[in-house]
């Protein structure tokens, strides 16, 4: 009996010693075939912590930034093939919500798994190429539509992905959209947004968007948009995802004059970059899109833009663990002007694009460096029109200038008065070429007669108008004026030319000479001076205070 349960027991245990990995073989196995190949099972990947994160981002991200200064030091400038009136990016756009509905789709990710490059991008990211796509045209075009300020806050972003029996669309990764309708004004419709099935597996953080001014002297901003998921245990345990988005255009407050035909230029710069990183199962990627642009526009004598010529540099990038470094640097130049009614760009016009990169340019990048040379016309036009504001408030960014000043003349019956004028930028004192107009008497017309009523002042030739004071003294009795120029507006409100407003100055001259000293103070401390020869005049109005009477 007990022979029979021992032969059942081996039996019944037989095929669970024999059982287990069917692909691995076992430590003496019978017969070894080496056409097999054998791996051992995937080690757990440990939860990726914030500090580990951070190191390999900050690491990833130095490398980056390495072969993009590389490629603007050792690229040579390659021109290639681009149709100068392809990116008609702002024909027929009157407001922020039309614009934003041509940059946003095509910033997303319609291009992102594009060509060669593109598809080692989506092998990295593994089977959520698609959701991480999603996720960073929501981030954008979220971005973008805050970063336009009020203007752009109803407009109605949605981000639709392609879908297939219900399912999300792998072969399709998502879309940005912005519906509007044709109507005049344009209907606004709501806001949608595909909900994140996988919400409840991550824990999200997106603070409020930060917002920092432009530096003294400028008109602009600089934003950042971040949004965090870290994945919680038991499904997405180990991934963190990062999304970062910076828009910082800027333009000088006050035009400069610059070279010999001395043109009103007020400088701009513009920076903008996208960074999606990844990390799961103990791989990292990193993806960049960067743009930094410096402009120029040009105002002319009526103190509006004339037209703002840009240079633009564009870097795409991605790294990874187990992804080869890609690094591609196109330039652009161009120009556009600005509607003066709508402050929105127009006649956008790229005129070259240059390569920087070693390898050839690819076609599928065309139609993104098109749109991100929008991007940096949309943005920077914007603080154009600010700037622009800001300079055509009276006596902001130049004064006008009286010879002789003003309140230094004693007042004579019908005597007139020669008083050379000149316009003069606050900041260095530059001589701007203007035409002075809108003479007008003060402190009312006809109080006396100021010609012209119109003169133009060029560099070394200062306009010149005559003043005829009235028969009988008026207080304040002068003249006003105002100029508009390259470098800005001016009006002569506190620092009307006026006659002195007494009858009386005080004129002295004085001849002050003080020799050499040498002292020993009675503490021990020993002062000392060179002496000086220095001769001093002055002519002081003198105020009659009837109130004195």
């Amino acid at each position: 009996m007990s022979a029979r349960v021992i032969l059942l027991l081996s039996v019944m245990l037989l095929p669970i010693s024999c059982g287990g990995d069917k692909h691995l073989p076992s430590s003496n196995p019978p017969e070894y075939d080496p056409k097999n190949v054998y791996t051992a099972p995937p080690a757990q990947s440990r939860p990726a912590t914030p500090s580990m994160t951070t190191t390999e981002l900050e690491s990833l991200r130095s490398k980056l930034d390495a072969l993009e200064a590389g490629l603007k030091v050792t690229g040579k400038e390659k021109k290639v093939p681009f149709d100068p009136n392809s990116p008609q990016a702002f024909k027929g756009l009157t407001n922020p919500c039309e614009i934003l509905s041509r940059l946003a789709p095509s910033l997303g990710s319609a291009q992102l798994f594009a060509g060669h490059e593109g598809a080692a991008l989506k092998k990295a990211l593994g089977p959520e190429a698609d959701e991480v796509a999603r996720r960073m045209d929501e981030q954008l075009a979220e971005g973008l539509k805050h970063s336009l300020g009020s203007g752009a806050a109803d407009c109605p972003i949605s981000v639709r992905a392609g879908r297939s029996n219900g399912q999300m669309d792998r072969f399709h990764p998502a879309r940005v959209v912005l519906a509007h309708t044709t109507s005049t004004p344009p209907v606004l419709l709501a806001q949608t947004t595909i909900p994140d099935t996988s919400q409840d597996d991550y824990d999200v953080n997106k603070p409020p968007m930060r917002r920092d001014n432009a530096p003294v002297g400028w008109v602009g901003y600089k934003t950042t948009d971040i949004m965090t998921r870290i994945g919680k245990p038991p499904r997405t345990e180990g991934i963190y995802e990062s999304y970062e988005m910076v828009i910082a255009p800027k333009a000088k407050q006050c035009p400069h004059l610059e070279g010999p035909d001395l043109k009103g230029l007020a400088d701009g710069t513009f920076e903008w970059s996208f960074v999606m990183y990844r990390r799961a199962m103990g791989q990292a990627v990193l993806y960049r899109r960067h743009v930094v642009a410096t402009l120029k526009g040009e105002v002319d004598d009526n103190a509006k833009i004339k037209q703002v010529d840009f240079d633009v540099t564009v870097t795409l990038q991605h790294i990874g663990t187990e992804l080869a470094p890609y690094s591609q640097s196109y330039g652009t130049t161009g120009h556009f002007t600005l509607d003066h009614q709508t402050s929105l760009p127009q006649e956008f016009k790229i005129i070259t694009v240059s390569d920087f990169s070693e390898a050839g340019a690819q076609a599928n990048d065309a139609h993104l460096i098109g749109t991100l040379t929008a991007l940096v016309a949309y943005f920077s036009g914007q603080e154009y029109y600010r700037a622009q504001l800001y300079w055509n408030h009276p006596n902001t960014c130049v004064d006008i200038v009286f010879n002789p000043a003003t309140k230094t003349q004693r007042f004579a019956p019908n005597k007139s008065y020669q008083v050379k004028t000149e316009l003069r930028t606050k900041k260095d004192q530059t001589v701007v070429p203007t035409k002075f107009k809108e003479a007008r008497e003060r402190p009312r017309e006809g109080n006396g007669r100021v010609s012209p009523r119109e003169d133009k002042s060029e560099i070394n030739r200062p306009a010149t108008f005559t003043y005829q004071a009235p028969a009988t003294k008026v207080q304040h009795s002068g003249f006003r004026l105002t100029a508009v120029s390259r470098a800005g507006v001016a009006e002569a409100k506190d620092g009307e030319w006026e006659l002195a407003p007494s009858a009386y100055v005080l004129e002295f001259k004085s001849h002050i000479v003080q020799e050499p000293l040498n002292i020993v103070s009675g503490f021990g401390v020993q002062m000392s001076s060179n002496g000086f020869d220095a001769h001093v005049e002055a002519t002081v109005p003198l105020r009659l205070r009837y109130d004195a009477i």
